[in-house]
């Protein structure tokens, strides 16, 4: 049991504290009030006093209420109640008169009206304490909270920079935000009435001050020039706001720039701005972090762009290095047979209609290329893969020459053409049909024979055109299958590896399928797959 308890238990007032009487003090009210109450009592029983004496014991139980409890003070009601009745019976016997008995229903009336006022008041007091020392132990926690956590707290007072602005509201003045920043000597003036009255070790730290005293004071020093950050928060004073949140620029007592997170919570009264808590985090390292992914983002970036540039070169010298290397050779050819004496004329006309065939044929590459490069419309049509295939195989004569390689056809009487651009078509069948000359350059002159097949949709719920192309060459290894696609792999001595890759992307633009594989018997396989043109198909 504490002592309070134990003190109103056995009767008598608790002890010492904020508005309580001393001990020594209670000692002699009690002797006080027991001197009076015989006093009282002696007048009223023996002497002839015709007036209501017994009401004086209220002064009894008002100077005792400071010294008993609320069980004492009932206690001593009672005691005052019975010496007044006992003082009636002694005084008047049974030949009481009536003035007699309203004088002591008086006095007991003002004993019981006493009694309850000064319990009233007994209650209301304890009240009040129990009030004040919840309020105490609740500053403490505060306090303690305030000091002990690890985020930047400040206590400042808003007071003066709220007056401030409702002066400037009452101007006419609505946007304090823009007018604070129109303004920077008001901002700076505002700035010095706003003052920090506490600040936790966390803000000492953050700021790099040596004690959270050298904090204390106006915010002026701490915030940095131009920072957006105080006309926001003037302008959530000046609306009323209950809250702020926003980024901060700090500066440090070592001079570093800070970011921080502020948020700040207003009070609904008036009076109540002398002590706004702002609370603070800092982001700088964070800040700083993405700005140096920001950074490294952009050289990606760039690196990625330099490499899309690479690749797009290399695709371009890839695609037209073919047709050139026909041009030049139709032109030595060309000059051969107009050198001969005399000069094989018609031969000459001939070998310049191939140069400008293939001319035309390196041109229309490079046209196409710098059409996806703008985003410009695919000329898209629709196309005979039979047809296109035909008019494909002269155009590498010279190759299969040079080889001495022979190209057989293998073309189904009924296929549905397909859509799709047709100079891109016919670069991936060149890409396809010369890897496959090449792959056969270590086989026997009988056997190079490059077998080009076109077979129409293998079933009614797969419309699709099938291209497949054999050579008669060592095969496709196991290990390089799984990269045979990849950009710049490739396994020619010189080869730039960007073919496959440029013929597997244009298939798919299309909505189509490009894969290799070994043949049974022996060379490799490449076999493309496009979606067959339905409309035009049923329009024919």
């Amino acid at each position: 049991m504490s002592r309070n308890a134990a003190e109103m238990t056995a009767g008598i007032a608790p002890g010492p504290g904020p508005g309580r009487i001393a001990p020594g003090r209670h000692r002699w009210h009690r002797l006080l009030a027991l001197l009076l109450g015989a006093a009282v009592f002696v007048v009223d029983t023996y002497t002839d006093v015709t007036g209501a004496i017994a009401v004086l014991y209220v002064l009894v139980m008002l100077i005792a209420s400071a010294a008993f409890s609320r069980r004492g003070l009932i206690l001593l009601t009672l005691a005052c109640a019975g010496l007044a009745v006992l003082s009636f019976f002694l005084s008047h016997g049974d030949g009481a008169d009536v003035s007699a008995v309203v004088r002591c229903g008086i006095a007991l009336a003002a004993i019981g009206i006493t009694t309850v006022l000064l319990l009233r008041d007994q209650a209301s007091k304890q009240s009040l304490v129990a009030a004040n020392t919840a309020l105490a132990r609740s500053e403490t926690r505060y306090r303690s909270i305030f000091e002990q956590v690890r985020v930047a707290l400040w206590e400042q007072d808003f007071s003066e920079v709220r007056a401030m602005l409702a002066r400037l509201r009452q101007q006419g003045v609505r946007d304090v935000a823009a007018y604070a920043r129109e303004h920077p000597a008001f901002a700076r003036d505002c700035a010095r009435r706003i003052r920090t009255m506490h600040v936790n070790d966390a803000t000492a730290e953050l700021l790099r001050l040596s004690s959270p005293s050298e904090a204390l004071g106006p915010i002026e020093r701490f915030l940095l020039a131009g920072d957006p950050a105080l006309p926001a928060v003037l302008a959530a004073v000046a609306e009323g706001s209950s809250r702020f949140e926003g980024r901060a620029k700090l500066l440090a007592a070592d001079g570093q720039v800070l970011t921080v997170l502020l948020r700040i919570s207003f009070p609904d009264e008036a009076d109540e701005f002398g002590r706004v808590v702002v609370g603070m985090m800092d982001v700088t390292e964070r800040e700083q972090l993405q700005q140096t992914q920001l950074a490294a983002q952009a050289e990606l970036a760039r690196a990625s762009r330099a490499a899309t540039v690479g690749a797009l070169s290399a695709s371009i010298a890839h695609e037209i290095n073919q047709p050139l290397g026909a041009v030049v050779m139709n032109a030595q050819t060309c000059l051969r047979w107009l050198g001969k004496d005399p000069p094989d004329v018609e031969a000459a006309v001939r070998a310049a209609e191939r140069t400008v065939r293939d001319g035309r044929r390196a041109a229309e590459i490079v046209q196409r290329t710098r059409g996806q490069l703008v985003r410009d419309q695919r000329n898209d049509e629709a196309i005979d893969l039979r047809a296109l295939i035909e008019e494909t195989i002269p155009l590498l004569e010279t190759e299969l020459s040079a080889h001495a390689a022979t190209v057989v056809t293998r073309l189904a009487p009924s296929v549905p053409p397909v859509r799709a651009d047709r100079v891109a078509l016919q670069q991936v069948l060149i890409n396809l049909m010369t890897n496959g000359l090449h792959a056969m350059a270590e086989t026997g002159a009988a056997g190079r024979e490059l077998t080009v097949s076109v077979d129409g949709p293998a079933a009614p719920d797969a419309p699709e055109v099938r291209v497949s192309i054999r050579d008669r060459g060592t095969g496709i290894p196991d290990e390089l299958q799984a990269r045979l696609f990849e950009p710049f792999f490739t396994t020619k001595r010189g080869g730039m590896g960007m073919g496959l890759a440029i013929c597997r992307s244009t298939i798919e633009t299309y909505g189509g399928r490009l894969t290799a594989r070994t043949h049974e018997q022996g060379g490799a396989v490449f076999e493309f797959a496009l979606p067959a043109d339905q409309d035009t198909a049923q329009a024919s």
